[in-house]
């Protein structure tokens, strides 16, 4: 009897399928591997865009991975190829084009799509954008040397990053959020006065409690409507109001999903033979013990790569703290674990200094720290990680705060036996 070898298919060609792809080629020389993305880019790096945006960074640096990098690993990779069903009995994607395509081992990794913006004339508006893919922040970066005014509705990260490069690339920026802070839902008033702060240093108009409600397209210009009493006319509008997973595909199947498509601790689905990873897997953290997702660059490539092992017959529980780091204004800002966000019922203690813009808030389930939001110094950033992927028992919560503030120690590298 002839054996054949293994084939992979993976659904979505971002940051968890593409290192997916390529741990299963490190581990398996003969496996056969097919990607399909709907896209037409090969891998870009998305942490990227905002420097882009921002000018800083030049396009071709944004790619991660070309065509040939995929031919020389024996990657099929599929472009602008759609996925329109997945049978889980047959073990078959079928795709637009290409037809039906058998799997042995199935990994689904598609990530999500930006939510629009729902509002009169929104619809078609010219100088509206998203901030998820590369065609879009191309159009931006066009559009900004003959602009002035720019208007940016959400309060979450990608909210604060199109605020950021538009402030940064000197235009009239104003800031709209439908909640009373940044990140309502994580950080506490205080931690959204520091960022009030930091924005304002930064000379962006803020607009909280607020929210677009519609808008006019006049002289090659945008007129926008607040629902509040907020009225600008800009030369570009960008939106960020979180992302859909792209699960539609599944409906009706055996795969369990919520929000995204839910998995054990090995990134396990429901249905044999296929995994999740990425945006989209709503994972079991051994961590913090509970499902959620994690929409971060790093998280999507762990995920990748350690999902691939597990494809291969491995079964290794994914533990990785849940991190998010990046600038924030002329300051930084870094969130560790679960937060509010995910959990609710999380308890918290913050430690604020506006004058010198730092905050620290500290998230607990029980007696187990299980995540942090640091803004400005990011001293302790170690320790927290440290304490929250080992689980330790903490007695009192507040002393946290001042391990956090003790040095860190680098431990000196071990001398070297070879040679």
């Amino acid at each position: 009897m002839i054996s054949h070898p293994t084939r992979f298919v993976i659904i979505g060609n971002g940051a968890a399928g593409t290192y997916a792809a390529e741990q299963l080629r490190k581990d398996d020389t003969a496996c056969e591997i097919v990607m399909i993305d709907d896209e037409k880019y090969t891998l870009y790096n998305r942490v990227s865009l905002p420097r882009y945006l921002k000018g800083v960074l030049l396009e071709q640096r944004v790619y991660v991975r070309d065509m040939d990098w995929h031919t020389k690993n024996r990657i099929d990779l599929r472009l602008e190829t759609k996925v329109t069903r997945v049978s889980f009995e047959e073990k078959t994607v079928t795709t637009d084009p290409g037809g039906e395509l058998r799997y042995d081992r199935l990994l689904i990794a598609t990530g999500g799509r930006p939510n629009p913006l729902r509002v009169t004339g929104a619809e078609g508006a010219r100088y509206l954008f998203n901030f998820q893919y590369f065609d879009e922040t191309k159009a931006m970066v066009a559009r900004i040397p003959e602009s002035k005014v720019a208007v940016v509705m959400g309060g979450s990260f990608i909210g604060y990053e199109l605020t950021e490069a538009f402030a940064f690339r000197k235009l009239e920026t104003h800031w709209i959020q439908r909640g009373p802070w940044f990140l309502r839902r994580a950080l506490d008033e205080p931690g959204g006065r520091v960022v009030s702060l930091l924005a304002q240093d930064a000379g962006v108009h803020l607009h909280y409690d607020e929210t677009i409600e519609r808008i006019e397209q006049a002289d090659g210009r945008l007129r926008v409507h607040g629902s509040k009493g907020f009225r600008a006319t800009a030369d570009l509008v960008g939106v960020g109001l979180g992302l859909t997973m792209n699960i539609d595909v599944f409906k009706g199947t055996a795969l369990e999903t919520k929000v995204g498509i839910v998995t054990n601790e090995f990134l396990e689905t429901s249905v044999p033979d296929v995994w999740a990873a990425g945006d989209v897997a709503e994972f079991y953290d051994l961590v913090s013990q509970r499902h959620h997702r994690m929409g971060t660059w790093d998280n999507a490539l762990n995920h990748g790569r350690h999902v691939a092992k597990n494809m291969l017959g491995a079964k290794q529980p994914y533990v990785e703290v849940p991190t998010y780091a990046s600038g924030m204004f002329n300051s930084n800002i870094s969130v560790m674990g679960v937060t509010t966000e995910e959990e609710p019922d999380a308890e918290s203690l913050f430690e604020v200094d506006e004058e010198g813009r730092n905050y620290k808030r500290l998230f607990f389930l029980g007696d187990r720290l299980v995540g942090a939001i640091l803004i400005g110094k990011m001293r302790g950033r170690k320790k927290v990680l440290e304490l929250i992927s080992s689980r330790t028992p903490i007695a009192e919560r507040a002393k946290v705060f001042e391990l956090l503030a003790m040095p860190e120690v680098t431990a000196r590298p071990a001398p070297s036996h070879e040679g």
